[in-house]
């Protein structure tokens, strides 16, 4: 099912003498993560502020969950949308309980109901429960980050827009972000809609990436097909597509596995959980010239890789 729909969907702003977004349709699939992936210009942040009426379309509609979003009044929308941007947007004057309490707040639930919820977030996203009672400005930019997201997730709502969320953060503190939002993606099953400029980022984090320039849709796709089979010249050179071992250490491998079943015996096959790259993987199958790997979600077997698969989806062809 489709979470997100645009459907013909343009943006020009007023004085230009050319679309933002140009005449967009696409389906977000529900409960993946799917990158806005282009150069700055190229009309992805413009789209996904489309989604929560924060720009409002010039011509074509989007759909939530089947519902136009224009017969949705503004504030009902916004606060069924979790939101993530890069300045983070923390209230300074607000301890981070009352910043995650927000939303919550708004809708009008108990004292009791929200205390234990931002319990939970503080929790879900790694912070000390004696942060309540800090403010912004203690905080590094990495916590910062880390209480936005607890913030968009405090309702929980089923979709959540993230723009640049990690772009000012420093590149450690950034990877480890990005660990956590997989981390909590493969629990939580939102709908994530994720502008970056960065092409490692959108690899890494993806189910799918759509690849925007000058406004138009130029491809959609997983990571590895992108790589694998670039539309032109401009996605080619975007995504730097000659670097094979690059690829292979940027792609998840539950972007390409399939589904355990009873032709495979996984005694004494090696194992990788979730998230594992796929160089490493490859790494797997070379050591003890297995041709096959299982992946497990917290131990258990859900699904392998096979060296052949690899081949298919093109990220070892020639």
């Amino acid at each position: 099912m489709a979470a997100i729909q645009f459907v013909n969907v343009s943006k020009q702003y007023p004085g230009t003498t050319a679309p933002a977004v140009d005449n967009i349709t696409l389906e977000i699939p529900e409960g993946s993560i799917v990158v806005l992936l282009g150069p700055s210009g190229c009309g992805k942040t413009t789209l996904l502020k489309m989604v929560n009426r924060l720009h409002e379309p010039t011509s074509g509609k989007i759909l939530l969950d089947g519902v136009d979003i224009q017969s949705i009044p503004v504030n009902q929308l916004r606060r069924n949308i979790g939101y993530v941007i890069q300045q983070v947007g923390l209230f300074p004057h607000l301890s981070i309980a009352k910043n995650i309490a927000v939303v919550p707040d708004l809708l009008g639930w108990d004292r009791q109901r929200i205390n234990q919820r931002v319990n939970e977030l503080l929790d879900l996203v790694h912070l000390p429960l004696d942060f309540r009672n800090r403010y912004p400005a203690q905080l590094s930019g990495g916590q910062q980050q880390r209480v936005g997201l607890a913030r968009a997730l405090a309702a929980d709502p089923e979709v959540m827009l993230m723009d640049e969320p990690f772009g000012a953060i420093d590149a450690i503190t950034r990877e480890s972000l990005q660990d956590q939002l997989l981390e909590l993606q493969r629990r939580l099953k939102k709908t994530i809609l994720f502008v970056t400029h960065d092409v490692e980022e959108a690899l890494k984090l993806a189910d799918e990436i759509i690849v925007l320039d000058k406004g138009r849709l130029v491809q959609k796709d997983t990571p590895c097909n992108l790589l694998a089979n670039p539309a032109g010249d401009f996605v080619r050179q975007l995504l730097n597509t000659d670097d094979r071992i690059r690829q292979l250490s940027l792609v998840r491998v539950e972007t390409v596995m399939k589904p355990l079943d009873s032709t495979i015996h996984s005694n004494r096959l090696p194992r990788v959980p979730l998230g594992t790259d796929l160089k490493r993987v490859l790494s797997l199958m070379l050591s003890p010239a297995s041709d096959t790997v299982l992946v497990c979600q917290e131990g258990n077997p859900i699904g392998y890789i096979t060296f052949e698969e690899l081949r298919k989806v093109g990220c070892l062809s020639a």
